[in-house]
């Protein structure tokens, strides 16, 4: 049965306008800032008077022609901190451990992204153009795009290392959910990103060195840089230069992280697709750094903040849904412990999980075949068919 789904996408395009243009957005980012730090300041008055935040209504009226800035791009910053404090208040009532000490959005920002919803974007897809809205009695800021995509939502305005556009769209697919009954599990690692093995025995593992090595070069090389820029003074010409050289070096890594993710989860949906499987569950992460400040070692907080997981998951999970897969969170708690032949616990010291009834076999396999026959009526308890990949 064809289901139709809406897929929006992002893609990055340097900046390219005349100089008068470029004069112009050069100053926008911080405009919207200004508009940010405003929508602090009204807020926090109003909330100390009424007990309660400004409405979405309250705030456009307040900061309604206040600004040298486009209207839509007013109404784009304001929605960002009406969305933010939203959060906050979704964060309090979660009531975890230190939803009391969130709180509401305070910092004053010097730069934020300007932003053009699809009323003030005007494509001109022969001429391969982009006109966008600027401020009353100034002509559109004229941008050329090669490629233009269709059904372009937003527009953001970002720098990196150079001004680029952020041209999000939507775009319609006609997927077929498959009915097979076939499943599988993730164990996310450090080491190994994507462990995983099915109803059927079928077993992957996909490799995280190429990430690890990226980030790794990366921090060597941003360290070298902060440490030239830590002798000049600041302000001064040649520290400028480094800030931007900086700033070049973390995005050219982080495109190259990126790529390697978007390698490694397509290897592993297309893995799915091979074996028709139409569930994947894999565990809940979302409490592995939280509250671990002061509880873990230097070296520790370095290898959790190398591990990429956030982005693998959230690349997983729209790929899944364009090839019709299903992807659940679910709790792993214990499953790289836990024996799958007598159920008892046991903390393996290596990569190797040892347990004292005979059973053996590599830690990664076990925290997945556990997940699998928690969740689904499996008794697996060894692979019968494995794949390691990595990416070039």
């Amino acid at each position: 049965m064809g289901v139709l789904i809406i897929i929006y996408k992002t893609i990055f395009v340097p900046l390219k306008c005349n100089n008068k243009d470029f004069e112009y957005i050069h100053l926008l980012n911080g405009i919207s800032a200004q508009v940010w730090n405003y929508c602090i300041k009204i807020d926090e008055e109003y909330t100390s008077q009424n007990k309660i935040g400004m409405t979405l209504s309250q705030l456009e009226f307040e900061t309604k022609q206040k600004f040298p800035l486009h209207a839509k791009g007013i109404h784009h910053i304001v929605f960002k901190y009406y969305r933010a404090r939203n959060a906050m208040w979704a964060s309090r009532k979660a009531n975890h451990k230190n939803s009391k000490q969130v709180k509401l959005p305070y910092k004053e920002k010097k730069y934020m992204p300007t932003g053009w919803d699809s009323q003030s974007i005007h494509p001109e897809y022969k001429n391969n153009k982009i006109r966008l809205t600027s401020l009353k009695g100034i002509r559109q800021v004229i941008c050329h795009v090669k490629n233009i995509p269709e059904n372009i939502v937003e527009i953001e305005l970002i720098y990196k290392d150079k001004y680029y556009l952020a041209i999000k769209y939507k775009k319609e697919n006609n997927i077929i959910r498959t009915e097979l009954n076939n499943q599988t599990s993730i164990d996310l690692g450090e080491i190994h990103a994507i462990t995983s093995i099915d109803k059927l025995g079928n077993c992957i593992i996909i490799t995280n060195r190429k990430i690890r090595s990226l980030v790794r070069l990366k921090d060597k090389r941003q360290a070298e840089l902060l440490s030239l820029r830590s002798r000049c003074k600041e302000g001064s010409n040649r520290s400028k230069k480094y800030t931007k050289a900086i700033y070049k070096i973390r995005y050219k890594y982080d495109r190259k992280i990126n790529d390697a993710i978007h390698k490694m989860t397509r290897m592993y949906l297309n893995w799915c697709v091979e074996n028709k499987v139409s569930r994947i569950d894999y565990g809940d992460l979302d409490t592995t750094t939280r509250d671990s400040k002061g509880k873990l070692s230097e070296y520790m907080n370095h290898k959790l903040n190398m591990w990429r997981f956030g982005e693998i998951i959230e690349k997983l999970t729209y790929k899944s849904n364009n090839v019709g897969i299903e992807l659940v969170k679910i709790s792993e708690a214990y499953s790289s412990q836990t024996c799958p032949a007598c159920d008892k616990r046991h903390k393996p010291k290596s990569r190797n999980y040892i347990c004292k009834c005979g059973y053996s076999q590599h830690r990664d396999i076990v925290g997945a075949i556990n997940i699998l026959n928690w969740y689904t009526n499996s008794k697996i308890t060894k692979y019968t068919k494995k794949v390691y990949l990595q990416i070039a």
